[in-house]
């Protein structure tokens, strides 16, 4: 019977002071960690306690944050060369938290938005990116909301029941049965909750990275691929990659319904609302037209373009459109960039910051 107490003692003692003892670094470099996250999406909450800490921590009042896609992550090249790692280096520039995760649709940036509420992170001061791609028609998929589905229905139950349809015709299968239903509280819900499952997965990389110093190995990269130019790769690669039917569609040229009958656009303006009398910046990410140019160049796709110009123009939020702006040798393929590439996106975004 002692035993047990100890054990839970030990336990509780876990729980209170396991957070402090983690810091910002050890889950969170210039970016978060997609090769965690895209196995397990409550990793994010660690992420959000630390960053909540250091705020608090640091008195931070002037940092920015920043939601997106696989764009503002960095992929393919390592964090250390991504947008907001450039972005920091810059002399007198406040924080910049990179909360961008590859594949996020707009839907998940909405409901991050409401997860950095629950943690008590301003967004008072907010980029995040969308693309062309963000705009063409669903046939359905990807899920409007591609990563965050179960938070969204936690956080605002109204905008999932809205978007439900969707998710279900794209794949999304939310709990129905009572025993889904218990596995989902359990695993999403309940667990979660404690440290040591909260941090398990960042304590298992740590020890990873803890025997690679001691074995006195490198640290291996944590980028995903190849970060060079375009044009520098094998053509065949290239040829291949512009077939593929996904990319395809995300270049459609077919005109956009750009009513709230569009998931995005339902999206866009729940993050309008949310972001009333806030300062935030929209970036409509660069493509590579030097790749992409018969496809850039269809009248389709430049009357699209306009659209969601028009779009934006009478809309709360400073509006920046990087097509065609950035050279072609700064990207890696039809919208990814290298390291210069990133570079100089920092420089763009800074500029417009501050206009």
């Amino acid at each position: 019977m002692k035993s047990v107490k100890y054990i839970v003692l030990y336990l509780i003692l876990i729980q209170l002071l396991l957070p402090s003892f983690v810091s910002l670094a050890d889950v969170y470099r210039d970016r978060m960690d997609y090769l965690l996250l895209k196995d397990n999406m409550r990793d994010i909450d660690p992420v959000l306690q630390q960053v909540k800490k250091e705020i608090d921590r640091r008195k931070l009042d002037d940092y920015i944050i920043m939601l997106g896609d696989s764009v503002l992550w960095g992929t393919p090249g390592p964090s250390d060369e991504n947008v907001s790692a450039f972005m920091s280096r810059r002399e007198g520039a406040p924080v910049v938290f990179n909360l961008a995760v590859p594949a996020m649709q707009i839907g998940d940036m909405y409901t991050m938005l409401l997860k950095l509420d629950r943690y008590g992170i301003s967004t008072d001061r907010l980029m995040f990116n969308i693309r062309y791609a963000s705009f063409v028609e669903r046939d359905p998929f990807p899920q409007a909301v591609f990563w965050l589905a179960d938070d969204l229905r936690e956080l605002d139950r109204e905008a999932y029941d809205h978007i439900l349809p969707q998710l279900r015709a794209a794949g999304y299968k939310p709990p129905e049965t009572p025993y889904e239903k218990y596995v989902h509280f359990l695993h999403h819900d309940l667990l979660p909750k404690f440290s040591l499952m909260a941090y398990k997965d960042y304590l298992r990389k740590s020890l990873k990275l803890l025997m690679y110093r001691l074995a006195g190995k490198p640290i291996p990269s944590d980028a995903l691929d190849d970060s060079r130019p375009w044009n520098e790769k094998d053509p065949a690669h290239i040829q291949a990659f512009l077939k593929d039917e996904q990319l395809i569609k995300s270049f459609s040229d077919k005109p956009f319904d750009l009513s709230d009958r569009n998931p995005d656009v339902f999206f866009l303006n729940k993050i309008f609302e949310h972001q009333r009398g806030k300062k935030t910046m929209v970036i409509l990410t660069a493509t590579n037209h030097a790749l992409m140019k018969a496809d850039v160049e269809k009248p389709g796709y430049q009357a699209n373009l306009a659209a969601i110009d028009r779009f934006f123009a009478d809309k709360p939020v400073r509006y920046v459109n990087l097509e065609g702006v950035i050279p072609g040798d700064y990207f890696t393929d039809h919208t990814h960039l290298t390291k210069e590439g990133n570079e100089r996106l920092a420089e763009l975004l800074w500029r417009h910051w501050e206009e």
